[in-house]
């Protein structure tokens, strides 16, 4: 399968080249890096003073704890759903459960001697 668009020729350009590494090269004075880093230093300093500068504020924590609680509530429901599940599951391997309507009398189904049972027993079906 041949492709009909032509896609642009890449072609190289060292004017433009040059001025991008002009636009990111870092600076050429040794003590910017100094300077960066006594601002950031200062900075931190003045949130510290003004209290825990890593802490959350309490509208956060009262979201957290919120999401939480809702999180534990689903978790304990999908739990307890699913031990009922179960425990149904076992109550109907061993507790035997009519799946119709019982049978109280049907005639020309069954010899005269024997009576009708109530429901079919499970290897009969």
């Amino acid at each position: 399968m041949t492709e009909d668009s032509q896609s642009p020729a890449l072609v190289r350009d060292d004017a433009l080249t040059t001025q991008l590494r002009a636009l990111v090269a870092p600076p050429a004075d040794p003590t910017y890096w100094a300077r960066l880093e006594a601002r950031i230093l200062a900075h931190v300093e003045r949130r510290r003073e003004d209290g825990a500068w890593w802490a959350l504020s309490e509208r956060v924590y009262r979201i957290g704890l919120l999401a939480a609680g809702f999180a534990l509530i689903l978790a304990g429901s999908l739990f307890l759903r699913g031990q009922t599940e179960a425990t149904h599951m076992a109550y109907e391997t061993v507790i035997e459960t009519a799946d119709e309507a019982p049978v109280f009398a049907r005639r020309g189904l069954f010899d005269d001697e024997r009576p009708a049972p109530l429901h079919t027993p499970r290897s009969a079906r």
